[in-house]
């Protein structure tokens, strides 16, 4: 059981470290924001308003850990408590629609670009994407624009506790280890069949590169980088944003992976960890089953206060391909 587990909520230029009542966090990979609800006391001093600088601290007994950076997304007032709602930079991502052409733009750039736009902080972007254009329409949010160069490119993004959007490589290494009996109490993992078709991304063009004079230019034939023809063994899925050899197979390969990711995944019950994240690669000890050990790649993690203590709950899907072989 988690250890007197405390909270710091700063809301602008003050701070409430006793008055919460109730505290739910929730935290996922993009598309998807980060959102924390904290509940104070009707008669608590709350002079901050929409907009106002505000950030989460969460103690679980060994430590302080910031869990999310932002501003003040709402505020609700009533009779009993002031419940308070912080966003951070994957809110302004989700409520930023943009209409904006890049041309000549590598992925990683035009994801800063659309960061900067919505007024997001922006931390580390690596991933790599040829992109000879790339059209943000108004039928996508921002975030919903990042998520999908990232995914093509390979990647995941997500929002740091500092309030930083952040891109990198899906990760398959574990940099959290979760013993059972210990922080993890109880877990779940689901196994559906393995995907069969190859995933295959169609481009469209004949360049041999993004900044090729003819990189924008129709061709008759789908680019595929030589992927087998649809049908049994492939499922084609038409991405025209992809103007190279290059670019598509890199595409594929990502949606092969990502497949087969969501063939094997896992619901965890644990103590509260407030440092847990999503893009965190965790691998579990002391199973009763070996093979649900892991590693699993966190996508969504929910932290919940109250008097009584407090929980983490976290989802995630395999993190290596030896683990979906062994499991299944």
């Amino acid at each position: 059981m988690s250890l007197a587990p405390t909270s710091s909520l700063t809301l602008g230029r003050k701070r409430y470290d006793s008055h919460a009542g109730a505290i739910s966090v929730e935290l996922s990979l993009l598309p998807g924001i980060n959102m924390a609800r904290v509940a104070l006391p009707a008669s608590a001093s709350v002079d901050a308003g929409p907009g106002d600088e505000a950030s989460l601290d969460v103690d679980g007994g060994e430590g302080a850990e910031t869990v999310i950076t932002g501003s003040v997304a709402a505020l609700k007032r009533g009779l009993s408590q002031i419940e308070v709602i912080v966003g951070d930079a994957g809110s302004r991502l989700a409520a930023f629609r943009p209409a904006q052409t890049y041309n000549q733009q590598a992925g990683g750039d035009v994801v800063r670009s659309l960061a900067e736009d919505a007024g997001a902080d922006v931390g580390s972007i690596d991933v790599t994407l040829d992109l000879a254009s790339y059209v943000a329409h108004q039928r996508r949010t921002a975030a919903e624009h990042v998520a999908e160069i990232v995914r093509l490119a390979g990647g995941i993004a997500m929002v740091d506790a500092d309030g930083r959007l952040g891109a990198a490589a899906v990760p398959a290494s574990p940099d959290v280890a979760l013993r059972y009996g210990r922080e993890l109490e109880r877990y779940d993992v689901r196994a559906v069949p393995a995907p069969e078709p190859r995933r295959v991304a169609v481009g469209n063009g004949p360049a041999g590169s993004a900044s090729a004079p003819n990189a924008l230019r129709h061709s008759r034939e789908p680019l595929t980088a030589g992927a087998p023809a649809p049908g049994a063994a492939a499922r084609w899925a038409p991405q025209p944003v992809l103007r190279t050899p290059r670019a598509t197979e890199g595409a594929s390969r990502a949606a092969d992976g990502e497949a087969a990711a969501h063939a094997l995944a896992v619901e965890a019950h644990c103590i509260l960890l407030p440092f847990l994240r999503p893009g965190n690669v965790v691998q579990m000890a002391d199973l009763p089953d070996g093979p649900a050990a892991g590693p699993w790649l966190v996508r969504r993690v929910a932290h919940r206060l109250d008097g009584r203590g407090g929980r983490t709950l976290f989802h995630g899907t395999v993190a290596g391909s030896s683990l979906l072989g062994g499991f299944l």
